[in-house]
């Protein structure tokens, strides 16, 4: 009695993988098309480009993407500080008025010039 539950267990099962392993390639190669009614949408119109004044600086300029960031910059170099030192406070302030794209997996660029050793 054992044996025949056995045999006939092992049939259902045989039977069952090979009607998977016989069904997945007709799965895998059957054609799903879907049909979405969304209304058409035009690509947003281009902001446009405006002119505007160049700057002149005789001791040091800041530049960053946010304001505030760009203030915290120009107050520490005003005060004395070094470029190192303003690129740091600009991206503190970046770190928290734009935290999605800035801080310690976001972008830093950096250019320092040292006008005392470069001839």
């Amino acid at each position: 009695m054992e044996i025949r539950f056995a045999s006939r267990h092992r049939r259902r099962w045989l039977a069952a993988t090979a009607a998977c392993l016989l069904g997945m390639p007709l799965l895998a190669s059957a054609e799903v098309s879907f049909h979405y009614d969304l209304p058409a949408i035009s690509p947003e119109t281009a902001s446009g480009y405006t002119e505007k004044p160049g700057w002149e600086t005789q001791r040091f300029a800041v530049a960053a993407a946010n304001p505030l960031a760009t203030d915290a910059g120009y107050q520490v170099l005003q005060a004395g500080g070094s470029a190192i030192d303003a690129a740091i406070a600009v991206q503190m302030v970046l770190t928290l008025v734009e935290p999605q794209s800035s801080g310690i997996g976001g972008g830093a660029f950096l250019m320092h010039y040292d006008g005392s050793t470069v001839r």
